[in-house]
């Protein structure tokens, strides 16, 4: 099998902790659903989400694509397509070229913050971006809506007038 320009990649819970796990392809290129290889052996881990994973120059990026096989798998492929279309010289729009990536987005804010916030700052908004990257199945900043981050804000328990939110998260409805 040749080596994978684009990993596609599933964050599970092992005994070690939350680790990513490379996914099992079947004969016919398709992902087998929540199976990855820990330790070089197979397990099915039906919880996390999934992941690709290219580098562009020597820096990896690492964007979650949901928690459906299938998905992943297309986004996957059409990542691959991208890539290769822009090694044979061809623009491509739409792609990571034209747009930043929210994973990108997120790494740059957390190292912005870095820089100005205490410790503990830091890492509740570290905790709470990484939840809304592994619920937004967008791929790029601008793609995102209203609806994505009102969907995030209901998941996490910050309705309209809920005493127990933090201060200053009611979400407008």
């Amino acid at each position: 099998m040749r080596a994978r320009e684009v990993n596609v990649s599933k964050r599970v819970q092992t005994p070690k902790g939350l680790r990513y796990c490379r996914v099992v392809w079947t004969p016919n290129a398709r992902i087998k659903p929540h199976v990855v290889l820990v330790n070089g052996k197979e397990e099915l881990h039906p919880e996390g989400g999934y992941y690709i994973e290219w580098r562009e120059n020597t820096k990896r990026i690492r964007i979650s694509v949901g928690k459906d096989p299938i998905e992943a798998a297309v986004q996957h492929q059409r990542k691959e397509a991208e890539l290769a279309a822009i090694r044979s010289g061809l623009k491509v729009s739409g792609g990571t070229n034209g747009g930043k990536t929210l994973a990108v987005a997120v790494d740059e804010y957390l190292s912005d913050t870095q820089l100005t916030k205490k410790s503990k700052t830091l890492a509740a908004y570290t905790t709470a971006l990484r939840y809304f990257l592994e619920s937004c199945h967008r791929l790029h900043v601008e793609d995102i809506t209203r609806t994505d981050m009102l969907k995030f804000a209901l998941s996490c328990g910050m309705r309209r007038n809920n005493p127990r939110a933090p201060v200053g998260t009611s979400f407008p409805m």
